[in-house]
């Protein structure tokens, strides 16, 4: 049995993120704890004279020392650098030049009704309630003491400031990885499946990185694998195809030639139409991005419809609408909105409507038709590869249900998205949102 060393152990314990962050916090509470019990504790020593019962007796032998004369007053006051004021029923008389502020708030001292003391900034006041008058005591700043007195809040912000800084860059350095994991993320989403996290350590981000680096290597060795089928059952079905056509023209025509012909045909139809997506998915890994005004693309892909065009309005704005987009792939999307417009959208009761808009950041183009519509239950499927709405439908005019699915996955390589609406009797809506005015830039 392997014994792990005690120092591994201890090791992996402090790589933990959990681990770290509890000991940054656990250190930033102790910090401020300390803090704020050393500056209460001096703010009770430094201020701690109103609180001592004793001084309420010093006072007292003050105030008969005193006995309401101003002259041995003025002694006592400038003997201890103080300044007393009296207010009597009849007499107002101070030692000092300066009033004393209007305005204090006066605390009165435990068990004692005729003593009671005041702050303001650096500066201590003491009244005491004589039967004959009252006595105003002004402690002015004691130099030795008065700055770290006179600024112990702010001090507590700035160590309490200063703490959770601290925290702050520690923890966000301990965190710094997941930049590097969100960075990845995003790069894999555009395609790139060559991308890999580097991440030393042993903690569980750097274990993380590994579990995606290894998930982004099991991906792409799927996708190859995806596409070599793709690209071996197509050419497994085209050898035997082939070999029919080649035997069938060495024959006599008997009955039902025609119709295997035609069978035959629909099959080459369908390799073709697979390889030629596989083809388009592929392109999507490498968008050539470029400023495209949608009013011109729109034009040029009606006009090759030549015949159909005539049942096609363009509602193309005064204003030019441009988006960065590929031009080959979206022309591609176009074109599949339209042929299916044309094909599906019959019989139609009005002309089928391209329009053209820009949002706030967006653009949008629509292509309505006003045929039979699509059942609901239907509507949800529709992008789905070899999906079929009407299994009765011929394959000339119904295809293999593949376009639909290679432009949702173009308009969302440009990062937009594909919308079709519709309504039984009413006709479809297919709606594309692009990004407005955005350089997705160009991948190569």
């Amino acid at each position: 049995m392997i014994r792990s060393h005690p120092m591994s152990k201890i090791t992996r314990l402090f790589s933990s993120v959990f681990v770290r962050l509890l000991l940054v916090c656990l250190a930033a509470w102790l910090l401020i704890t300390v803090a704020v019990s050393t500056l209460f504790v001096g703010y009770r020593i430094l201020a701690g004279l109103p609180y001592n019962p004793l001084i309420d007796h010093y006072f007292a032998y003050l105030v008969t020392d005193i006995a309401g004369q101003p002259e041995r007053a003025g002694q006592i006051a400038a003997r201890l650098g103080i300044e007393i004021d009296y207010q009597g029923p009849e007499h107002r008389w101070s030692t000092g030049g300066t009033p004393p502020p209007d305005r204090l708030r006066f605390f009165q001292t435990p068990d004692n009704d005729t003593l009671s003391f005041a702050f303001r900034h650096d500066v201590k006041y003491f009244r005491y309630q004589h039967p004959s008058g009252s006595y105003l005591f002004t402690l002015p700043e004691q130099h030795s003491d008065g700055w770290l007195q006179s600024h112990l809040h702010l001090l507590a912000l700035i160590i309490i400031a200063l703490t959770f800084a601290g925290a702050y860059f520690l923890i966000r350095r301990i965190l710094a990885p997941i930049s590097s994991l969100h960075e990845a993320t995003r790069k894999v989403a555009k395609g790139d499946l060559n991308h890999r996290v580097d991440i030393a350590g042993t903690s569980e981000l750097a274990k993380l990185a590994d579990s995606f680096n290894d998930m982004v290597r099991q991906l792409r060795e799927m996708i190859s694998a995806k596409e070599q089928l793709l690209r071996d059952v197509s050419h497994e079905l085209r050898s035997p195809l082939t070999r029919i056509k080649v035997l069938l023209e060495l024959v006599e025509p008997p009955d039902r030639v025609d119709q295997i012909r035609r069978d035959i045909k629909e099959l080459e139809d369908l390799v073709s139409a697979i390889l030629e997506s596989a083809r388009q998915f592929h392109a999507v890994d490498s968008l050539r991005m470029e400023d495209i005004d949608l009013g011109d693309l729109v034009a040029e892909v009606v006009a090759r419809q030549e015949e159909p065009a005539k049942n096609v309005v363009l509602e193309k704005p005064a204003h030019p609408i441009s988006a960065g987009i590929d031009r080959r792939l979206f022309t591609r999307v176009v074109d599949n909105l339209l042929t299916n417009a044309l094909l599906h959208g019959q019989p139609a009761t009005a002309p089928i409507r391209i329009g053209l808009a820009q949002g706030n950041g967006y653009v949008e183009l629509t292509i309505t038709d006003s045929g039979p519509g699509i059942r609901e239950q239907d509507l949800p499927h529709l992008m789905e590869p070899f999906y079929q709405a009407d299994k009765s439908r011929s394959r000339e005019k119904a295809g293999f249900g593949l376009g639909l699915s290679l432009c949702k996955t173009v308009v969302a390589a440009h990062g937009g998205e594909l919308i079709l609406t519709s309504r039984p009797g009413q006709g479809t809506t297919a709606l594309v949102r692009l990004p407005g005015n955005t350089h997705i830039g160009e991948n190569t």
